[in-house]
């Protein structure tokens, strides 16, 4: 089968989860009735006749007289405009705020996902080619520690011994609050402590010139992009370990052994290629997990993106922003999944004719 063909077949067979994802969110989103509904495009002070004529308003526009299904349409229509209502907390649609804290998240999870690669890869190696040696007796109990550990403790952990107790890393925030009165309100709104243009505090500040801005904000980074990497980097190393033992059993393994090629050869360029296949899939999920995990750490050391926001509109029953984040990530995930199997028919053809 050619690589095209597999391609248009998993996108076809992604239609019917992602109208399954649509199902979901529009349940959860009314399942308190219509007025938990509508409460989040209303303001709670809002009182009187004046709050009477928008809840009518909101109900004509909305069909919430008419049935479910019709309802469900009208609602799906909306969210592929990009209405998916208003946020109570930020008070601005909910897409504004994607637009606003999903860039922070995105470099929060590039940066984990990079360190996570960088590490898990040598140290996986390296423990599978030394296997039951202490080395590789350290690492699988390391691994195990952490891979058993909840992603709210490691985050915890790293605020308290690096942060509060150390101090070697800011702990809090994207910028510490002394500098924000030196930032221009022609590129940064103090008032929504958004930046201007990318959204990403670090790179508008090193756009502008500021340095002092740009290194504070990257240095702000370090401690949540590091729980990240803590809370990934044992699944992987524990799935290339295993993947790389299993295949330096090998027969093409054993053959260039016994044609005397080095060691650190047979590793490098015989079994780690072909080791890396199962453990692509599998860093690939996880990194989408990553956004899960996000949602924890990013409230921890009060990083505004994404998860930071779902947290806080969830403490605040800002149902709009909890479904929206829900819907986004669903998203997020089924789109990695295409790229994977994708990435993976392409490095092994095999799986295209499965």
């Amino acid at each position: 089968m050619k690589l095209w063909i597999y391609v248009v077949r998993r996108l076809i067979l992604l239609i019917p989860t992602i109208i399954g994802l649509t199902f979901l969110v529009f349940a959860l989103e009314h399942v308190g009735g219509t007025a938990l509904f509508l409460a989040q495009y209303i303001n709670p002070h809002l009182t009187g006749t004046a709050r009477q004529k928008l809840v009518e308003e909101l109900t004509a526009k909305f069909h919430l007289n008419d049935p479910v299904y019709i309802q469900y349409f009208y609602w799906l229509a909306a969210i592929f405009q990009g209405d998916m209502g208003t946020s109570t907390t930020l008070g601005q649609p909910v897409a504004t705020g994607f637009v606003w804290f999903m860039p922070n998240t995105i470099m929060l999870t590039i940066v984990a996902s990079f360190l996570t690669w960088m590490i898990s890869i040598p140290i996986g190696v390296y423990s599978a080619a030394r296997r039951d040696s202490i080395l590789d007796q350290s690492v699988r109990i390391v691994t195990f520690t952490l891979y058993s550990m909840p992603v709210f403790l490691i985050g915890f952990a790293i605020f308290l011994t690096l942060g509060t107790t150390w101090r070697l890393f800011p702990d809090q925030g994207n910028v510490d609050p002394i500098l924000l009165p030196t930032i221009p309100d022609a590129w940064f709104d103090h008032t929504t402590a958004v930046s201007y243009p990318t959204h990403i505090l670090a790179i508008d500040a090193f756009l502008h010139g500021d340095w002092t801005v740009a290194w504070n904000s990257l240095l702000h980074v370090i401690l949540p992009a590091l729980a990240l990497t803590l809370a990934l980097l044992a699944g992987i190393i524990r799935i290339l370990r295993a993947s790389m033992l299993e295949v330096l059993e090998q027969d093409y393994v054993r053959l260039a052994r016994a044609k005397g090629v080095p060691e650190r050869l047979v590793h490098n360029f015989h079994a780690k290629k072909n080791a890396l296949l199962p453990t692509v899939t599998s860093y690939g999920y996880l990194v989408s997990g990553l956004f899960g995990g996000a949602v924890v750490i990013e409230y921890i050391f009060t990083f505004k993106g994404i998860g930071w926001w779902t947290t806080v509109a969830f403490l605040n029953g800002d149902v709009g922003v909890v479904m929206g984040s829900t819907f986004v990530f669903g998203l997020i995930l089924v789109a990695t999944t295409l790229l994977l199997d994708v990435l993976y028919a392409f490095l092994d053809p095999r799986i295209r004719y499965e």
